[in-house]
């Protein structure tokens, strides 16, 4: 891919990496977002994530450096959620 026709695809839909000129089709963004679901287990998927993080460090994966920078950012996420301050955006 030239330089041109990747950053082209990449600024069509940031979240494909650039893999793909466009993002989903419609009727996927339609069906697709998990948001209700996400809102109201937000801390059963934070803590899914937080152990998975540890299997990660457990295993030499990650370091306990980044296993602990990850692990305190959703800390201030299920915070931020907890206090109404998190944007839950469907786009995401």
């Amino acid at each position: 891919m030239t330089d041109r026709a990747s950053a082209t695809a990449r600024a069509a839909n940031p979240m494909w990496g650039g893999r793909f000129a466009g993002g989903p089709a419609e009727v996927m963004a339609e069906i697709n977002p998990s948001i209700g679901f996400d809102k109201r287990f937000y801390a059963e998927d934070i803590a899914g994530s937080k152990a998975h993080c540890s299997m990660l460090v457990a295993q030499g994966i990650l370091t306990r450096a980044d296993g602990a920078a990850i692990s305190a950012g959703l800390d201030r996420i299920e915070t931020e959620i907890a206090e109404g301050r998190f944007v839950f955006k469907t786009a995401l």
